[in-house]
């Protein structure tokens, strides 16, 4: 859409050669856009002062700033985040909220060094508290101990936390930035498929330099006038890496409980100090400076014009987008303000295939394109090219495996991903097509876990009591009785085989998925229409439907008529709530006519017609006309073709209630790569409840 900028990527700079934003470029392509703007957030983090500053560039706008987080928002991510006027995280999407940390201490690492360190964070750490605080309506000290835990948050709990505004379960997160998630403590297991390995040497510098963000005392470097003795910057040049590992092995640990600051007996301590100085910043650096491709003797002029790591990390990568600034044009991680057409060729192929295969499969939102004409092998294939990969295959086989797996290769499958939200969108045309009729007259619930949960009936306050002048209020209780409902997971996979890309099968596309959704939903409906027949006992013991509970006709008199609706008209109307002396009338208007397909006819003939059927002469008005809306489901005609049943309004009263996770109706939709059979399997699957929370708004009779 128009007024967009992604921030993908670290926050600051790059150190693994991942997508990055600084706070220039996000302040830049802010300054081209005019009122309300769209963010979208996938970020592992980064430097904090960074994030601080593009905070408070959005913060300062005119206009609204829509936040959306595509895949993560941690650590200073998450608090560009909180500028958004909303906060929109996509489904599988998570947010981390901790302290800001530094990985080193510039200086000798004395008592001084690191109550500085101290002093800096806890200024940082404050003013990060005092905005996450703002966002979710809590304390600055309730702020920092979420902070202090490293608190992780999907979708769900983000908005139920107060950090995010709303939770988007119709589209599901991207693959999570590039980067060292390893490096939090409780990242969840989901993010460390993006994590970048840092057991190596020469990545542990770029961690150090991205969280050591602050202004540090720089430390006096010695130089050739120092020290004639000194290596000279070609020496170090030539030694490179390997003479800081010659550094590290040589290195003597100091005696348990020796005062580093205390200097050697007839010694001033000054070259002990300058050389205690030098060794790590200056290792630090050359190793920066070779994960960077950086060469040699840019570190030792840096090391020789006393740069801290930070000041180093800002150098190279302001050098890097110097001499190839189009790299920083062609990645969507770059901060830029775009419409909604793709930045480059990758993204346009996988939104025009996927597109192309919505309008060939007749998925509502597709379009012919010029990638109409391939078939599902060619988008395969065009799909490996675009990664980059230039091989060749042996067969058709090998090609549409490798798309499937992008094996060997650090980045998810582009062609799984088009297929997977092709059969996705199919999927839920399938359930919102599913012609069902349970959502007409069934109360909608919430549930928030798969643990048993009670529903209190409505009834147990069906009349105030009069309050005497002077006299107290009593109390209301909700009794006893409450009828338990719980969540089930219902689900199954689909799974999409090279074979089928080779035969160019689009029904696995289309079809499949189109009937897995009708069939959640006619999961759905089935739990409802089995409570109506299979008359479960509630929580008291006794059937829902009983003649103890007077809302059940037996025996000739009950078939379907004016005669036997009037008579359950009047035994819902004149249902109570059964507590105390006088128990309230409840009143109850029956709402629905809910019959078996053998009776569909007649029971609308009785709703719709003005004269009485038991009047031959069709001079009387038809007593039952218009009472109750027929809804008529062919599940019962299994159970009987001649009882119907009787219900009153779910918004007012006790029937029948469908509950679901977190209250999403639509089915949950995930893919993954199957790897041993080279194709993609997709779940379909769908978490709700039914249960009978009342039985004074049913009402059932035999009908015969």
């Amino acid at each position: 859409m128009d007024n967009e900028i992604y921030l993908y990527g670290s926050v600051g700079a790059d150190f693994w050669g991942e997508d990055c934003f600084t706070a220039l470029e996000v302040i830049d392509q802010l300054s081209a856009i005019e009122g309300d703007v769209t963010v979208r957030i996938n970020s592992g983090g980064g430097l904090a002062h960074e994030g601080m500053a593009i905070y408070t560039h959005l913060r300062e706008r005119d206009g609204d700033v829509h936040v959306i987080i595509d895949g993560a928002a941690a650590s200073a991510a998450s608090l560009i985040a909180m500028a958004g006027d909303t906060i929109t995280m996509r489904d599988g999407s998570f947010m981390m909220i901790h302290d800001p940390a530094q990985w080193m201490i510039e200086g000798r690492g004395t008592e001084a060094d690191h109550l500085r360190a101290a002093t800096g964070l806890r200024v940082l750490a404050n003013g990060y508290a005092r905005l996450y605080a703002e966002r979710a309506g809590i304390t600055s000290d309730e702020a920092r101990e979420i902070m202090k835990a490293e608190s992780w948050y999907d979708s769900v709990s983000a908005v139920d936390a107060g950090f995010a505004t709303a939770s988007d379960h119709s589209v599901s997160s991207v693959d999570a930035a590039m980067f060292d998630y390893a490096m939090y403590a409780h990242a969840p297991t989901q993010m460390m498929s993006s994590s970048v390995p840092t057991k190596s040497r020469k990545s542990k510098p770029a961690i150090m330099a991205m969280m050591a963000d602050f202004p540090a005392h720089k430390p006096k470097v010695k130089t050739m006038a120092d020290d004639p003795e000194n290596k000279t910057a070609d020496e170090e040049n030539k030694n490179g890496a390997a003479a800081v590992d010659d550094q590290d092995k040589d290195a003597t640990p100091e005696p348990e409980g020796e005062d580093r600051d205390a200097a050697p007996a007839g010694d001033a301590g000054a070259d002990d100090d300058d050389d205690d100085a030098e060794e790590p910043v200056a290792s630090l650096i050359v190793e920066l400076g070779i994960t960077m491709g950086r060469p040699a003797d840019e570190a030792a002029e840096l090391i020789r014009n006393g740069a801290t790591l930070a000041d180093a990390a800002t150098h190279w990568n302001a050098q890097k987008r110097k001499e190839n600034p189009m790299s920083r044009q062609n990645t969507r991680g770059a901060a830029t303000a775009r419409s909604d057409q793709p930045t480059d060729a990758r993204d346009k192929f996988k939104r025009g295939a996927e597109l192309a295969l919505m309008a060939k499969v007749g998925v509502a939102g597709g379009e012919k394109n010029q990638f109409s004409s391939m078939s599902l092998v060619e988008m395969a294939r065009h799909a490996v090219t675009m990664s980059g990969h230039n091989g060749t295959f042996d067969d058709k086989k090998s090609l549409v495996g490798y798309a499937f797996t992008m094996a060997g290769t650090h980045t998810t499958s582009d062609f799984s991903n088009i297929l997977s939200n092709v059969m996705g969108k199919a999927a839920l045309l399938g359930y919102e097509e599913a012609e069902e009729t349970f959502d007409l007259w069934t109360a909608r619930g919430t549930l928030t876990d798969f643990k048993p949960s009670t529903r209190v009936g409505l009834d147990l306050f069906a009349a105030l009591p009069k309050v005497a002048e002077g006299a107290d209020y009593t109390y209301g209780t909700f009794g006893d009785r409450g009828e338990s409902i719980a969540l089930a997971t219902y689900g199954k996979l689909l799974k999409i085989s090279r074979q089928a890309i080779i035969n160019d099968d689009l029904s696995i596309l289309g079809t499949a998925p189109r009937r897995m959704g009708r069939a959640a939903k006619r999961t759905i409906g089935d739990l409802v229409y089995a409570v109506l027949t299979g008359n479960p006992n509630m929580s008291d013991n006794k059937a829902l439907f009983h003649a103890d509970r007077k809302n059940l006709a037996t025996g000739a008199g009950s078939a379907l008529g004016v005669d036997s609706l009037t008579a359950g008209e009047a035994a819902m109307m004149t249902q109570t709530d059964g507590v105390g002396d006088k128990p309230a009338v409840l009143n109850i208007q029956p709402s629905y006519l809910i019959v078996p397909a053998a009776l569909k006819r007649g029971a609308m003939q009785l709703m719709s017609s003005v004269y009485d059927p038991r009047d031959s002469k069709g001079h009387a008005n038809n007593p039952v006309a218009d009472m109750a809306e027929v809804i008529a489901d062919g599940r019962l005609d299994a159970s009987s073709k001649t009882a119907w049943y009787l219900a009153g309004s779910p918004n007012s009263t006790d029937t029948i209630e469908v509950a679901y996770l977190d209250g999403n109706d639509a089915p949950y939709l995930e893919e993954q790569t199957a790897w041993h059979s080279d194709g993609v399997e997709m779940k379909v699957r769908i978490d709700a409840g039914v249960a009978p929370t009342g039985p004074k708004a049913l009402y059932k009779a035999n009908g015969a």
